[in-house]
């Protein structure tokens, strides 16, 4: 059974190489960040009690102007500098994106060259 995305999702931003690896296993795949998510870690608890899934959507490290990826977020682990996070179903996204067409949780669209290492976005609809 296919489950319903959330209203909110996370943006970050990735090296293609490793985004095509995680495409290319039926596991959930691990990244970490240096930025402790705990907005993040709060709404992804949120979604699993919801009955929702959370979306990671990243943007390409080497080129930050445009979404290549994303997947359902699965598990965070949060230390006191560091975030680990698991991520299953990576795919591309389909058609050519941008991040500044993402909405903030806020309703303000992501800065042109918005360099920090994750935003708590509301959902696209091209995800659907």
């Amino acid at each position: 059974m296919k489950q319903a995305l959330s209203e909110l999702s996370i943006y970050s931003i990735a090296h293609p190489d490793k985004l095509a690896k995680a495409k290319s296993t039926s596991v959930a795949t691990r990244f970490s960040e240096k930025k402790v998510w705990r907005t993040g870690h709060a709404l992804w608890k949120k979604t699993r009690t919801e009955g929702t899934v959370m979306p990671v959507l990243w943007g390409d490290a080497t080129d930050c102007s445009r979404l290549v990826y994303w997947g359902i977020l699965t598990k965070i682990e949060l230390d006191d500098e560091t975030t680990r996070y698991w991520v299953r179903q990576v795919r591309k996204i389909k058609g050519e994106h941008s991040p500044q067409e993402l909405l903030l949780r806020t309703g303000k669209t992501i800065a042109p060259n918005f360099i920090k290492p994750y935003a708590i976005c509301r959902t696209p609809p091209f995800l659907a």
